[in-house]
């Protein structure tokens, strides 16, 4: 066997591992993969060649890694399945005007609009059914726009405002610890707390409020099409109660061509950071975004449908 038919022989067994979930075989063959291109000198665009096998197994670290902390998160609590099972089994279409202000908001920063949409959260922080809500995507807006410092200031002063019971403010500075941590972002509670304030990582993290349960990101086994045995990971960008809105790449035609309107989408993986859920979703849109940072990408909103 020559050199050539060596490497796809390889990668295609990686890709077999992958959409068997066996994650570590397949990082094991990109890993093979990587070291015997390295041994190569006469093959064209060697560098090439490499980083792109370097980026699909750094892509399977990501997910191995995933993986990896779901085995030690404790098991979730009977309350917690069941709200989890609330709120997100099925979705009331009885929303108060409130609610509605708050995904008007949602879709303004979807598309964009950062600085209208932080308007509105500043005014719905107030209204004790949705503070939670317009807090934490109001966050996701100014990291959005990198403004790190903005974000904090923003929720310790609506917290000396009196929008939040202490019990709603340890969940927000959970929620903003791992925004920053995911977007590598040093944290430090000493910039959100008192000084005489103790506050133990287990009290935040076992706290669970009422209102929204938070997905990080998601992730699809695509079993049909041109992409059919990948397995793909997207973050959540905003969030409104079991309404998920991701950002899709404008030059990644074949996954946006998967998701229609009204189609359902099985065994999907929801990552949020008490646990790794298994569900499925309803695609509620997939539009173009035509302006902005985010101009030539697809806004795509899914409905958890059941975890």
């Amino acid at each position: 066997m020559n050199i050539k038919e060596k490497i796809k022989s390889l990668l295609k067994e990686a890709e077999l591992y992958k959409s068997q979930r066996l994650l570590e075989e397949a990082r094991e063959r990109y890993t093979l993969v990587i070291e015997t291109l390295r041994q190569q000198t006469e093959i064209p665009n060697l560098e090439n060649l490499i980083n792109g096998v370097e980026k699909k197994r750094a892509e399977l670290d990501q997910a191995i890694a995933k993986w990896d902390k779901a085995q030690i998160t404790p098991e979730v609590s009977d309350r917690v399945q069941d709200l989890i099972k609330r709120l997100f089994t099925s979705a009331s279409n009885e929303r108060s005007p409130d609610e509605h202000a708050v995904d008007e908001a949602i879709t303004l920063a979807k598309f964009g609009q950062h600085r209208k949409a932080l308007a509105e959260f500043n005014r719905l922080v107030h209204v004790p059914e949705v503070c939670l809500k317009a807090t934490k995507n109001a966050v996701k807006c100014h990291l959005e726009l990198a403004e790190v410092d903005e974000a904090l200031e923003m929720v310790v002063a609506w917290n000396r405002g009196g929008c939040y019971t202490p019990e709603q403010y340890t969940s927000i500075i959970s929620f903003m610890r791992t925004s920053f941590e995911k977007e590598g972002i040093a944290w430090d509670d000493s910039r959100v707390y008192p000084e005489e304030t103790q506050v133990s990582e287990e009290t935040s993290s076992d706290f669970m409020d009422d209102d929204i349960i938070d997905i990080t990101s998601i992730g699809i086994s695509i079993d049909e099409g041109p992409m059919s045995g990948n397995h793909v990971e997207l973050d959540v960008s905003f969030q409104s109660g079991s309404l998920l809105s991701l950002i899709v790449s404008g030059s990644n035609e074949a996954l946006i061509n998967l998701f229609q309107r009204g189609q359902t989408i099985h065994d999907v993986d929801f990552y949020s950071p008490i646990a790794i859920f298994k569900g499925s979703a309803v695609v509620e849109s997939n539009t173009r975004i035509n302006s902005g940072p985010k101009k030539g990408d697809f806004s795509l909103d899914i409905r958890i449908d059941s975890i």
